[in-house]
Protein backbone atom coordinates (compact mmCIF):
# COMPACT_ATOMS: atom_id res chain seq x y z
CA UNK A 1 0.00 0.00 0.00
CA UNK A 2 1.06 3.25 -0.89
CA UNK A 3 0.23 5.67 1.94
CA UNK A 4 -0.43 9.29 0.87
CA UNK A 5 0.36 12.04 3.32
CA UNK A 6 -1.02 15.22 1.44
CA UNK A 7 -3.73 17.54 3.23
CA UNK A 8 -7.00 15.65 2.14
CA UNK A 9 -5.52 12.58 3.24
CA UNK A 10 -4.53 13.20 6.54
CA UNK A 11 -7.80 15.48 6.65
CA UNK A 12 -9.31 12.16 8.21
CA UNK A 13 -7.24 12.14 10.78
CA UNK A 14 -8.78 15.68 12.43
CA UNK A 15 -12.34 13.88 11.43
CA UNK A 16 -12.50 10.39 11.61
CA UNK A 17 -9.86 8.13 12.69
CA UNK A 18 -9.33 4.92 10.74
CA UNK A 19 -10.20 1.05 11.66
CA UNK A 20 -8.17 -1.31 12.70
CA UNK A 21 -7.83 -4.94 11.49
CA UNK A 22 -7.01 -7.55 13.60
CA UNK A 23 -3.22 -7.62 12.99
CA UNK A 24 -3.37 -3.90 14.05
CA UNK A 25 -4.34 -4.39 17.51
CA UNK A 26 -0.69 -6.50 18.64
CA UNK A 27 0.99 -4.02 16.46
CA UNK A 28 0.71 -0.97 18.01
CA UNK A 29 -0.21 -1.86 21.33
CA UNK A 30 3.99 -3.75 20.90
CA UNK A 31 4.46 0.11 19.39
CA UNK A 32 3.28 1.85 22.43
CA UNK A 33 4.66 -0.89 25.06
CA UNK A 34 1.22 -1.70 26.32
CA UNK A 35 -0.71 -4.99 26.51
CA UNK A 36 -3.64 -5.21 23.81
CA UNK A 37 -6.25 -5.01 26.99
CA UNK A 38 -4.40 -1.58 27.76
CA UNK A 39 -4.82 -0.62 24.22
CA UNK A 40 -8.16 -1.51 24.11
CA UNK A 41 -9.26 0.12 26.85
CA UNK A 42 -7.23 3.54 27.19
CA UNK A 43 -7.13 4.62 23.24
CA UNK A 44 -9.69 2.20 21.34
CA UNK A 45 -13.73 2.66 21.15
CA UNK A 46 -16.07 -0.27 19.75
CA UNK A 47 -18.08 0.58 16.17
CA UNK A 48 -20.92 -1.77 16.04
CA UNK A 49 -21.99 -3.27 12.13
CA UNK A 50 -24.37 -5.84 11.59
CA UNK A 51 -22.51 -8.80 10.26
CA UNK A 52 -24.77 -11.11 8.63
CA UNK A 53 -27.28 -11.83 11.44
CA UNK A 54 -25.03 -11.00 14.02
CA UNK A 55 -23.74 -7.58 15.59
CA UNK A 56 -19.91 -7.20 15.17
CA UNK A 57 -17.55 -4.70 16.92
CA UNK A 58 -14.63 -2.71 14.66
CA UNK A 59 -12.05 -1.37 17.18
CA UNK A 60 -11.17 2.44 15.80
CA UNK A 61 -8.84 4.96 17.50
CA UNK A 62 -11.02 7.32 19.91
CA UNK A 63 -12.07 10.49 18.43
CA UNK A 64 -11.80 13.42 20.69
CA UNK A 65 -13.35 16.70 20.38
CA UNK A 66 -12.15 20.06 22.56
CA UNK A 67 -10.17 17.62 24.59
CA UNK A 68 -13.13 15.61 25.24
CA UNK A 69 -13.69 11.78 23.92
CA UNK A 70 -16.92 11.94 21.92
CA UNK A 71 -17.46 7.97 23.56
CA UNK A 72 -15.18 7.02 25.88
CA UNK A 73 -12.24 4.50 25.35
CA UNK A 74 -13.18 0.82 25.71
CA UNK A 75 -16.90 1.21 24.84
CA UNK A 76 -19.45 0.78 22.46
CA UNK A 77 -19.98 4.45 20.84
CA UNK A 78 -23.04 5.65 20.72
CA UNK A 79 -25.74 5.73 17.34
CA UNK A 80 -24.58 9.75 16.81
CA UNK A 81 -21.13 8.82 16.56
CA UNK A 82 -20.42 8.03 13.32
CA UNK A 83 -21.59 11.64 12.18
CA UNK A 84 -20.00 13.32 14.42
CA UNK A 85 -15.90 14.75 13.41
CA UNK A 86 -13.24 14.42 15.79
CA UNK A 87 -9.64 14.13 16.46
CA UNK A 88 -8.50 10.98 16.25
CA UNK A 89 -6.40 10.55 20.16
CA UNK A 90 -3.27 9.58 18.67
CA UNK A 91 -3.06 12.69 16.69
CA UNK A 92 -0.17 15.23 18.34
CA UNK A 93 -1.33 19.02 18.80
CA UNK A 94 1.76 19.51 16.25
CA UNK A 95 -0.56 17.19 13.96
CA UNK A 96 1.73 14.50 13.44
CA UNK A 97 0.38 10.80 13.79
CA UNK A 98 2.17 9.32 17.45
CA UNK A 99 1.78 5.59 15.80
CA UNK A 100 2.92 6.38 11.85
CA UNK A 101 4.65 3.51 11.62
CA UNK A 102 2.35 0.76 12.82
CA UNK A 103 -1.41 3.14 11.62
CA UNK A 104 -4.66 1.51 11.60
CA UNK A 105 -5.18 -0.23 8.43
CA UNK A 106 -7.92 2.09 7.06
CA UNK A 107 -5.52 5.04 7.71
CA UNK A 108 -2.63 2.98 5.30
CA UNK A 109 -5.19 1.88 3.10
CA UNK A 110 -7.31 4.93 2.34
CA UNK A 111 -6.34 7.46 -0.01
CA UNK A 112 -8.55 10.73 0.42
CA UNK A 113 -7.52 12.58 -2.39
CA UNK A 114 -7.96 9.80 -4.87
CA UNK A 115 -10.81 8.79 -2.47
CA UNK A 116 -10.29 4.87 -2.76
CA UNK A 117 -9.77 1.95 -0.73
CA UNK A 118 -6.83 -0.31 -1.32
CA UNK A 119 -6.60 1.48 -4.60
CA UNK A 120 -10.52 1.12 -5.76
CA UNK A 121 -13.14 3.67 -5.84
CA UNK A 122 -14.02 4.34 -1.84
CA UNK A 123 -17.30 2.71 -1.56
CA UNK A 124 -18.86 2.33 2.14
CA UNK A 125 -21.02 -0.98 1.44
CA UNK A 126 -17.35 -2.62 0.12
CA UNK A 127 -15.37 -1.36 2.47
CA UNK A 128 -18.14 -2.47 5.57
CA UNK A 129 -17.93 -6.14 4.09
CA UNK A 130 -14.13 -5.98 4.07
CA UNK A 131 -13.82 -4.85 7.75
CA UNK A 132 -16.73 -7.71 8.55
CA UNK A 133 -14.34 -10.01 6.93
CA UNK A 134 -11.63 -9.50 8.89
CA UNK A 135 -13.27 -9.19 12.54
CA UNK A 136 -15.85 -12.28 12.05
CA UNK A 137 -13.52 -14.42 13.57
CA UNK A 138 -12.26 -11.98 16.35
CA UNK A 139 -15.05 -10.85 18.48
CA UNK A 140 -13.64 -12.33 21.25
CA UNK A 141 -11.54 -9.67 21.70
CA UNK A 142 -14.09 -7.74 22.97
CA UNK A 143 -15.52 -9.89 25.62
Amino acid sequence: MDACSCEKCISACRRDPGRLIPGDVKKIADFLNIGEKELLERYLVRIPVKGGNRRLFFPAPAKLKASRFLAAPGTVVPDYYDKENGRCVFLTPGGMCEIHEVKPFECAAYMGCKHTFLGRPYKEKDVETFFISRWRKFQDLFR
